[in-house]
C-alpha cells in the first residue's frame, strides 16, 4: 500500500512525474501520470490492492477526475489509522462522522473553498479545464498551447447543448480525433461531423449538388455483395443461381430506389460494393463507406429523422493539420460537433485526447452541480483546518455520542486531518515546503514568481503568518475572502471531489475491517 501510495502521490498535480509503464518482453510502452491508464495497465497481485484499484477506476469512469485525490487519500487513511494504532472500530466511527461533516460543509453556503460556476461567462468554464490539463504533465503543453486547448474545451462542451429545445433534453455529443505530427495550436473544433473524404470525391462534386439541406441514408450492415458476410449460416443453392450475381442485383435496386427518392448522402458503417459506388455517384449521390463503429451512432445523431431518411444541413471540405476531411453540418438541433486534436507524437497525441474527453466530461457535471472547488491544494488544507476546528471544542461530547474515548476521538481526527493536508503536500515534488497560513487556510508553496496561494485567491503580504504543512500548529476558524477581485487560478470539479472523498474514507474503512484474505490457488 506505501508503494502504490508512493506511485500516485509522485504523478500528482502539475508537476507530477510521469510513469512509464511496460512489460517485461517489450512491446508498447505507456508514458502517463493519469490514474485510469496507471492503474488499468498496473497489475496487482494483492486482492486489496486490487479492490482500491477497482474502487478508483469506477469513480474515474463516472466523474472523469480527482482519481489521483482519491487514492492518496484513501490510503493515507489506512496508514494514519496504523501509525496511530487507532482501533479499528473506533477509527471508522470518527472517519464517518467527520467526512459527513465535510459533506454538509461543503454543500453549505457559508462553504470557503467553493465557488460557483457562472455559465453566462466562459471564465470558469475555461479555468476547470485548463486545471485539467495542467494536472497532466504528460500532455507536454506550453502556456499557450493550455488556454487554446482549454478554450476549445469549453467551445466543445457549449456546442453539445442543444438550444431552443423543449421538453426534455439530452446532451449532444463530442467526437475525437487525432492528427499527429502537427502542432497543438492547429487544433480546432468543428460543429457537425469530420469524416475522411471518400475517394473520388471532389469539389466539384459538391459544388454539382447545389445548397442543401441533403437526403441522407445511412446503414450499418456491409453492403459489400460478399455471401461471406452472411456468417455462419447455411446456404441451399439451387443449380443455375449465381448468389452473388443475386445479391449485386438487389443492391442496385437499393441504389435505383435511393437515387428515385433523391438521396444526395450514401453512407454505410462497412464497405459499399464498387459497382453500387459507381451506380450512385453516376447519379449525384456522395457516398461514405466504412464508417466504422464509433462514427456511426454520431452520424445518426446529426442526420433529424424524417420518415425513412435522414437530413443533414450541408457538407465542405476542411484541412485539419495534414488532413483533408469532409464535414456534415448538422440539420435543426442536433448537439454534435468534432474536436480536431493534434500534437508532435503519439505518447503526447493519446494523453491529450483522454484528457480533453474527460475535462469535456467535467463541465457537463457542473450542470447538475454549477460549483466548482479551490485547487492547488487550499480545498484540502482550508477542509482540514475547518473540521479540526470544529471539532475540537466539542470532543469530549462527540466521542461519548460515537461511543469512543476522547482520546481515540482526537487521535482519530488527527489522522483525518494529516491525511487531507497529506494530499496537498502530494503537489510538491521539487523538495520545497508546502505552507499553511494560520488566517484563510490556504495552502501555499514558496515560489518567487508567485505571489498568491495554491489556487490564487490570496495574495501574499508581510504579516500573513505561515506554518508547514502536518507540523504541530494552534486550532483556528478559516477568515472568509469578502470583497475581493481575484479570480481563483486553478479549480477542481466539486462533483467528481465530493464523491472522490466520500469514496476514500468508505473504501478505507472497508479495508481495516478485512480480518482474513482467503485464496484459492487451485
Amino acid at each position: 500500500m506505501a508503494l502504490l501510495r508512493s506511485i500516485l502521490s509522485t504523478a500528482y498535480g502539475p508537476t507530477g512525474r510521469l510513469k512509464h509503464i511496460h512489460n517485461n518482453i517489450g512491446g508498447h510502452v505507456l508514458t502517463t501520470s493519469t490514474s485510469t491508464a496507471l492503474l488499468k495497465r498496473v497489475d496487482m497481485s494483492e486482492p486489496l490492492l486490487k479492490m482500491i484499484s477497482t474502487a478508483v477506476q469506477h469513480h474515474t469512469a463516472r466523474y472523469s477526475d480527482s482519481g489521483l485525490f482519491m487514492g492518496i487519500l484513501m490510503l493515507r487513511l489506512i496508514e494514519n489509522t496504523q501509525k496511530y494504532n487507532l482501533r479499528t472500530v473506533a477509527a471508522a466511527k470518527v472517519y464517518k462522522h467527520l467526512v459527513e461533516e465535510s459533506n454538509t460543509y461543503l454543500k453549505g453556503d457559508c462553504c470557503g473553498c467553493k465557488v460557483p460556476v457562472d455559465f453566462t461567462s466562459c471564465d470558469s468554464l475555461i479555468a476547470l479545464a485548463r486545471s485539467m490539463i495542467t494536472s497532466k504533465p504528460a500532455c507536454m503543453l506550453n502556456s499557450k498551447e493550455t488556454q487554446h486547448i482549454s478554450s476549445l474545451i469549453a467551445q466543445a462542451f457549449l456546442y453539445s447543448i442543444p438550444c431552443n429545445s423543449s421538453g426534455v433534453t439530452c446532451f449532444g455529443r463530442t467526437v475525437t480525433m487525432g492528427i499527429e505530427g502537427q502542432s497543438v495550436c492547429e487544433s480546432s473544433v468543428f460543429p457537425g461531423l469530420l469524416v475522411d473524404v471518400p475517394e473520388m470525391l471532389q469539389t466539384v462534386d459538391l459544388k454539382r449538388l447545389g445548397s442543401g439541406p441533403f437526403k441522407v441514408v445511412v446503414f450499418n450492415i456491409s453492403l459489400s455483395g460478399d455471401i461471406s458476410d452472411l456468417e455462419d449460416v447455411v446456404l441451399e443453392i439451387h443449380r443455375g443461381v449465381d448468389p452473388e450475381r443475386d445479391l449485386l442485383q438487389q443492391l442496385l435496386k437499393l441504389g435505383e430506389q435511393v437515387v428515385k427518392d433523391n438521396v444526395r448522402l450514401f453512407a454505410c458503417q462497412k464497405v459499399v460494393h464498387p459497382i453500387l459506388q459507381h451506380y450512385l455517384r453516376k447519379h449525384g449521390v456522395a457516398v461514405i463507406e466504412r464508417l466504422g463503429l464509433a462514427l456511426i451512432e454520431p452520424f445518426v445523431q446529426i442526420t433529424v429523422p424524417a420518415e425513412a431518411y435522414g437530413i443533414v444541413k450541408g457538407f465542405c471540405f476542411q484541412s485539419c493539420g495534414s488532413r483533408e476531411l469532409l464535414q456534415l453540418l448538422p440539420s435543426k438541433d442536433a448537439a454534435v460537433s468534432t474536436m480536431v486534436l493534434c500534437h508532435r507524437n503519439e505518447t503526447m497525441l493519446e494523453e491529450l485526447k483522454m484528457t480533453c474527453q474527460r475535462a469535456e466530461h467535467v463541465l457537463r457535471l457542473t450542470l447538475r452541480e454549477p460549483y466548482a472547488l479551490l485547487g492547488g491544494g487550499c480545498t484540502e488544507t482550508l477542509l482540514a483546518t475547518h473540521i479540526t476546528h470544529m471539532n475540537h471544542s466539542k470532543a469530549a461530547t462527540t466521542a461519548a455520542a460515537l461511543c469512543v474515548s476522547q482520546s481515540e476521538f482526537l487521535m482519530a481526527l488527527e489522522a483525518f486531518c494529516n491525511s487531507l493536508q497529506s494530499v496537498a503536500l502530494a503537489l510538491e515534488h521539487d523538495g520545497q515546503d508546502c505552507l499553511i497560513d494560520l488566517t484563510f487556510g490556504h495552502c501555499w508553496v514558496p515560489d518567487i514568481y508567485s505571489k498568491t496561494c495554491g489556487c490564487g485567491l490570496v495574495e501574499d503580504r508581510s504579516n500573513l503568518e505561515k506554518t508547514p504543512l502536518n507540523t504541530a500548529y494552534h486550532t483556528f476558524s478559516p477568515v472568509s475572502l469578502e470583497n475581493t477581485d481575484n479570480q481563483p487560478r486553478i479549480l477542481d470539479s466539486f462533483s467528481a471531489k465530493l464523491n472522490a472523498l466520500n469514496v476514500a474514507v468508505e473504501m478505507a474503512n472497508f479495508v481495516l475491517d478485512v480480518k482474513y484474505i482467503i485464496k484459492d490457488i487451485n
